[in-house]
């Protein structure tokens, strides 16, 4: 820890107390203070200006493996380490939790400020394992009064009892070879079927047992009552093996067009969110921990007024009022229709594999028009998905996994259909081909995938100006309070996210803001890429040199989590201060 001064637990209690009663401000002189304790150090990274400032401060505790070993095999390969770090992290969360008494001062301060974390495993920066040490990230709100004065006696408890009590429990759980051992190997097996799901032709696979409802409409967490465990009928029935788990069966989504079917209330939906959130590793206990998806699948839907700028959607949309050309369509505001199209469009153009769509959240006219429809309004120009779904698996290896409860009509181009009774799955593919199926329709013409928008240098200004107050603020990058999961505030930009439902955590949005500062940093934008590649690029270079490339220089350390190149493509798309040029046919 070059850099940082280091003292004795006794001399920081000293120096605290005589803090005690004096401006706020004087927690500042702990800014890259070490702290030895008997069994760790810990040293504050960050210092907040002011009581309840946003953001926190935040601190780095180093735990010497020497008295806090991390076994060898739980550090093995990625998958376990990612799992190892995610074990780590959430037994200091609920240390905070158990132990710490939040809120002892003014706005706020004089709390733990914990992540809230998803049911989903995701790698972080906030957890860091060596040979030497494990170091664990966590934020704080230091402890003032109204009169923005030290509260040297609510910080004293923060950190000589209960941080002490924080570690130890953290301590324990590490030791309780079990529970990290399952947690490994969960995520282990996860990740290696992912990688396995092409050799045997599926884009998703739900484990037998599996407990897909969750407790409500706004809860990610497993429902706990009246729960059917998911079981697949023999004849439907596939088998995996798991590196762990050894052979585990349950239900395989195939390749191609798959339908889902089924009354209200049955379990279609759930099924369909939990293939969604099937892209990660679940926590042990959660259900979901064997839902296995492709890493590229992405669920879609409608968003009625988001701004589209220069894409190409004319596979699906033939004209537009007012002029408006398809090819290279800027919209402000667009419809359901249009926004669906474009959602499958930019999410084909960053490489998504499995399109999810439930018709609950589609545009019925996007999705279909039936023989009565058509014969009444011959010019329709819009060409409906059912139209093009064959095209899509058959001329791109797009498949599609859609709910379709009301209508027969995807029956037609279906190569199997599942149809949901109780919240269990029933294959009823023979049966579906049996049926006078209405007569598919031939798209008008070829469905074409190409991208001539080249992103302007100036894009991707954090900069934010708040005329009231005549305030400028150089980078502004957050999640909106309230919205943590829907909107990034970037620059003068609000970002709407909330159909990208491969964002489960805050830290995500932070990553995503973050990729775009870096991209202007590196001045990608410059090179006149389109959204998707330079969401490429820029995943590359997370990937090679890992997440802390984000951390702007001379800044707070940023709390970042893992994302995919869907959901940074995505987010790119939704930006509307997006300037583009197209590129000349």
């Amino acid at each position: 820890m070059s850099g940082h001064k280091t003292m004795k637990a006794v001399d920081f209690l000293d120096l605290l107390r005589g803090m005690d009663n004096h401006a706020y401000g004087s927690y500042r002189r702990l800014k890259n203070t070490c702290i030895a304790f008997d069994d760790f150090h810990f040293c504050f990274r960050h210092i907040q200006g002011s009581p309840g400032a946003m953001p926190a401060s935040v601190c780095e505790i180093n735990l010497p493996a020497s008295n806090f070993p991390i076994p060898i095999r739980a550090r093995s390969n990625d998958a376990r380490s990612m799992a190892a770090a995610d074990f780590v992290l959430r037994s200091f969360t609920r240390g905070v939790k158990a132990v710490a008494h939040q809120n002892r001062g003014v706005d706020g301060s004089g709390s733990y400020q914990c992540s809230r974390m998803p049911q989903q495993i995701l790698e972080r920066n906030a957890v860091i394992f060596s040979a030497a040490e494990t170091s664990i990230l966590f934020r704080v709100s230091l402890p003032g009064s109204r009169s923005k004065q030290v509260l040297a006696g609510e910080a004293e408890a923060m950190f000589f009892r209960e941080l002490v009590d924080i570690v130890q429990r953290v301590k324990d759980d590490v030791g309780d070879c079990q529970r990290l051992r399952s947690q490994c190997e969960l995520v282990e097996d996860m990740l290696h079927v992912q990688d396995q799901l092409e050799e045997h032709g599926l884009v998703a696979f739900i484990a037998d047992g599996s407990n897909l409802p969750r407790a409500s409409g706004v809860s990610d967490k497993p429902a706990r009552r009246g729960v059917v465990p998911f079981r697949t009928p023999e004849e439907a029935s596939v088998v995996l093996d798991f590196p762990n788990a050894g052979k585990v069966s349950g239900l395989g989504i195939h390749k191609g067009v798959t339908v889902v079917i089924g009354g209200g209330f049955h379990g279609k939906s759930t099924l369909l969110n939990a293939l969604g959130r099937g892209i990660y590793p679940h926590v042990a206990g959660d259900g979901r921990e064997r839902v296995v998806s492709s890493k590229r699948a992405m669920m879609v839907c409608a968003e009625d007024g988001r701004s589209i700028k220069g894409l190409d959607i004319s596979s699906f949309i033939g004209t537009l009022p007012e002029k408006a050309d398809p090819r290279r369509l800027f919209s402000k505001n667009a419809s359901g229709s249009t926004s669906e199209a474009a959602a499958i469009v930019e999410s084909m153009l960053a490489g998504a594999d499995l399109l999810l769509i439930d018709e609950d959240s589609s545009a019925t006219n996007f999705l279909m028009r039936d023989r009565h429809m058509r014969k009444l309004i011959p010019d329709d120009p819009i060409t409906p998905l059912l139209d093009r779904v064959r095209q899509l698996y058959e001329d791109h290896r797009v498949s599609t996994l859609i709910i379709a409860g009301g209508s027969s009509d995807y029956l037609g181009v279906a190569d199997h259909v599942i149809a949901m009774r109780d919240y269990l799955p029933v294959d009823m593919t023979a049966e579906a081909r049996d049926l006078d199926l209405p007569r598919t329709h031939p798209p008008a013409g070829p469905l074409t995938l190409s991208d001539r928008r080249q992103m302007l240098p100036g894009n991707f200004d954090p900069c934010y100006i708040n005329a009231r107050m005549n305030k400028q603020v150089p980078i502004r990058i957050k999640a909106l309070r309230g919205q943590e999961f829907e909107i990034i505030e970037y620059g003068m930009d609000l970002i709407d996210v909330r159909s990208l439902k491969g964002i489960v955590d805050a830290d995500q949005m932070l990553t995503i803001g973050h990729c775009l500062l870096l991209a202007r940093r590196l001045e990608l934008a410059a090179k006149g890429l389109a959204p998707s590649v330079l969401a490429r690029e820029l995943i590359d270079v997370l990937r090679e040199k890992g997440l802390d490339v984000l951390q702007p220089p001379q800044s707070p350390p940023v709390f970042f989590a893992a994302i995919r190149l869907l959901e940074l493509a995505g987010a790119i798309n939704r930006l509307r201060s997006l300037a583009v040029q197209l590129a000349e046919q």
